[in-house]
């Protein structure tokens, strides 16, 4: 049985996936009829994987955002790669760094020397100023920072437990090591303080580098590669806390927020929504609303207690 959603979800769920097609992440720009193109076969291959029983509206959008930014990824990096020309589809108002580097030879791995291609010598003259800034604003300076900064490139090719391989290699477009790397400083700054504050508390331990770097204590590991950390994009939020909310909940944050497709007035007025989410259908516009707001608010702190845990 195929999903059945009425035409505005469709006609919003079309736009969300044309804008994401469009813009897979921050850096990245194909043009208005390849995301169209992207779009219109994302939704169709979605529709047709859904065959087998029904879907809610938001779990429906969020398996269309995320296929809509894997595919445009793809397209653009065979792209890249035919044309032997990096900056293929690079957004031309991007003004982060000069130019993308070749990621297809930052991934070059060998099993005996490493990551050893030249590439990389021009990858921290571009990263350093990003994470710099970052580091400075956490209160993270000079010599200390520049350690920081080292451990992130090195974090960026190490191999993570599991056998899944390091970070870089989950990359599919070079605009994505961007948001990585940040990810990864962020980790390490708070490592760097943990780890500061363990030697505080030690006796006779003063703050050197050495002291900082040889601490026998696990570093933080980055652990997640695939979220995109320069905006939390709501199929990120859907996957990580699907089971924090009910499926009434989802529903009442989907229409809200993500396809923006209802307002709370909207809802109020819609007696067989109210039912589902267990308003008395006697109930006067102002309990409705105050219930509905309840409920939003319920559901939006669910999602940050389970995101900050």
């Amino acid at each position: 049985m195929s999903p059945t959603f009425n035409d505005q979800h469709l006609e919003k769920c079309w736009e969300a996936c044309w804008h994401r097609a469009r813009r897979p992440v921050e850096g990245v720009l194909v043009s208005e009829d390849e995301a169209s193109k992207i779009a219109e076969q994302v939704i169709r291959n979605i529709a047709i994987d859904c065959l087998d029983g029904p879907e809610s509206e938001a779990d429906f959008t969020a398996k269309v955002l995320d296929e809509a930014s894997s595919s445009t990824r793809s397209v653009v990096a065979d792209q890249r790669r035919s044309n032997s020309d990096p900056q293929v589809h690079h957004d031309p108002e991007d003004r982060r760094y000069e130019q993308n580097l070749d990621l297809d030879r930052l991934k070059k791995h060998d099993a005996e020397r490493g990551f050893q291609d030249r590439e990389w010598n021009r990858l921290p003259d571009i990263l350093r100023p990003l994470a710099f800034a970052t580091l400075s604003r956490k209160g993270i300076k000079g010599a200390d920072a520049e350690d920081v900064f080292n451990d992130t490139l090195v974090e960026l090719v190490k191999e993570r437990e599991g056998g899944k391989g390091a970070p870089i290699m989950d990359t599919t477009v070079f605009e994505e090591i961007v948001p990585l790397h940040a990810r990864i400083v962020g980790f390490r700054a708070v490592d760097w303080y943990r780890r500061r504050g363990t030697l505080k508390n030690q006796p006779n331990n003063g703050e050197s580098l050495d002291a900082l770097t040889d601490n026998p204590d696990a570093p933080v590991q980055f652990e997640d590669p695939s979220a995109d950390p320069e905006r939390t994009t709501f199929e990120n939020i859907y996957d990580e806390c699907q089971d924090a909310l009910s499926p009434a909940e989802w529903d009442l944050i989907f229409r809200l927020y993500v396809t923006q497709s209802h307002t709370i007035q909207d809802l109020i007025k819609d007696d067989e929504f109210c039912i589902r989410a267990g308003i008395k259908a006697s109930a006067s516009g102002s309990t409705r609303r105050r219930v509905l707001a309840t409920q939003v608010q319920n559901a939006l702190e669910k999602i940050r207690e389970h995101l900050e845990n």
